[in-house]
């Protein structure tokens, strides 16, 4: 589910916390993050918990209408073609997503009328009353209305929004990154799935990804020192002061991952930051991370302290 790029993201905003002076300690620091990385997944449930409340809210009601003391032919013969969706239905019925619903006690009773409200905002809508009046609609209709449904009234519910951060006031970081991988869950949806539709594991590969977090974070503030002194090498026109503090963090990073993550390319390395800077930086840091990295990189090499394990790696 995560990939290295938001891993990057959370150590570099867990290193400018430090720095910056929230954090002091980085034991303490250091568990903080991987508490965060960890509870990204929780949001990811979270919100896919909404629709398995749509649906049993749905289910419901259309059952209390035929159940009334003088039911209409509507009532008798309702239109099913929403809680029949087969996608919506494999989240209902999925082990796997019930499973971490119940180990991240994720409960919406005391939340029925956020549910109530939502759905009705939903039946309102002209894409829903455009797919309940289409004539049997396929597996990937049905997927583009679902998508349709969490992108419009789903994702940037600010109702929703106010009741995911009663949970944690710190997932407003993580709530883009979240919304992509839900729609990019959804996409990846196939009828050979309706039985048990897999939430996916948050790590690609569990101890990886922690050693990755670990070595990146910690390494990056022992050798904090060191590593200015490298980059400020090649920044001889600059003064310290001058330089952004998200541009050194990046930097830093990157000279760290450079010489403690021999798994990773250089190549991917370099880009990688440079893409950072584009979103947290000024509009010139790109340019000038690329420069000065390109000058370091060089010298690393010949020093023999960046040791790349596989073929390729090195460029």
């Amino acid at each position: 589910m995560l990939n290295r790029r938001h891993l990057r993201i959370k150590v570099f905003q867990a290193v400018y916390s430090y720095l910056r002076g929230a954090k002091n300690d980085l034991g303490i620091g250091e568990r903080e993050l991987l508490s965060s990385v960890n509870r990204i997944h929780e949001l990811f449930v979270l919100h896919a918990s909404v629709f398995t409340e749509l649906h049993s809210f749905a289910t419901k009601r259309i059952e209390e209408r035929k159940n009334k003391r003088l039911p209409s032919q509507e009532d008798l013969n309702p239109n099913l073609r929403f809680v029949d969706n087969q996608l919506l239905k494999a989240l209902s019925n999925s082990n796997s997503l019930q499973i971490k619903i119940e180990d991240y006690k994720i409960s919406w009773a005391s939340h029925g009328d956020v549910i109530q409200k939502l759905y009705k905002t939903i039946e309102d809508s002209n894409a829903y009353k455009k797919y309940m009046s289409s004539d049997s609609p396929g597996v990937e209709e049905q997927k583009s209305f679902l998508i349709k449904i969490y992108r419009e009234f789903i994702a940037d519910n600010e109702v929703l929004q106010d009741f995911f951060e009663e949970r944690s006031i710190h997932w407003s970081d993580d709530h883009y990154f979240v919304c992509g991988y839900i729609v990019k869950y959804l996409k990846g949806f196939q009828t050979r799935f309706s039985e048990d539709y897999r939430v996916p594991d948050l790590y690609k590969d569990v101890d990886d990804d922690v050693d990755f977090i670990q070595t990146l974070y910690r390494k990056t503030l022992v050798n904090g020192v060191a590593y200015q002194e490298i980059i400020m090498d090649k920044a001889k026109n600059w003064e310290a002061d001058r330089i952004a503090v998200i541009d050194f963090i990046f930097m830093k990073m990157a000279v760290c991952e450079l010489v403690n993550i021999p798994s990773v390319p250089i190549k991917v390395t370099l880009n990688e930051y440079i893409e950072l800077s584009k979103t947290y930086s000024t509009p010139k840091s790109r340019v000038f991370i690329n420069g000065i990295l390109d000058k370091i990189i060089p010298d690393l090499k010949q020093k023999g302290d960046i040791k790349k394990i596989g073929r390729g790696l090195m460029n």
